[in-house]
């Protein structure tokens, strides 16, 4: 069982299995850049540009996004109230509070928590956020790993120079 208060001061009750059950498989496993256990901080990769799924998703695509997508999806984010959920799951809102929203601008080479060393590349959406305890704590204890959009998009099949795009960027 895992619980979050909300911002109207209720109480969301859910259990872990059922809302992993909700999940549909496209999270961006999450290398987080950044954290602070004072604040309950991260600063993660919420979509990197370009990038594949690492897997097929339930609904059988791989997708990506290009660095206008990803700019169009994380003003509209800001726009619609920046609310972090957890697990895809219903009323899990205030689970976090998005504190910085941007689109990368160049290449950036990082040294992550972890202790190994990435490029994120320029044009991928990072976003900060401070967590409540409860999912603070199933951050620091591996429940929670990455970020993943809950939001929808039109699908459309990749044009050539997409995947040319793609190729390139590996």
């Amino acid at each position: 069982m895992f619980s979050f208060t909300l911002p109207d001061g209720s109480v969301y009750v859910g259990d872990e299995s059922a809302a992993k059950s909700y999940w549909d498989g496209e999270t961006v496993k999450g290398v987080v850049i950044k954290s602070n256990d004072e604040l309950r901080y991260t600063l993660c990769v919420a979509y990197p540009v370009d990038t594949p799924d690492v897997e097929k998703a339930r609904d059988g695509f791989r997708d990506f996004a290009s660095e206008e997508a990803l700019r169009k999806a994380a003003w509209s984010f800001m726009d619609n109230g920046a609310e972090v959920g957890a697990f895809h799951a219903e009323g899990t809102e205030g689970a976090g509070r998005t504190v910085e929203s941007y689109i990368l601008p160049c290449d950036w080479v990082v040294k992550a928590v972890d202790g190994e060393e990435y490029t994120i590349p320029a044009g991928s959406w990072m976003q900060g956020t401070i967590w409540s305890e409860p999912a603070w704590d199933l951050i620091k204890s591996g429940e929670i790993t990455g970020m993943s959009m809950q939001g929808g998009a039109k699908r459309r099949t990749p044009s050539p120079a997409d995947v040319a795009r793609i190729l390139a960027n590996r």
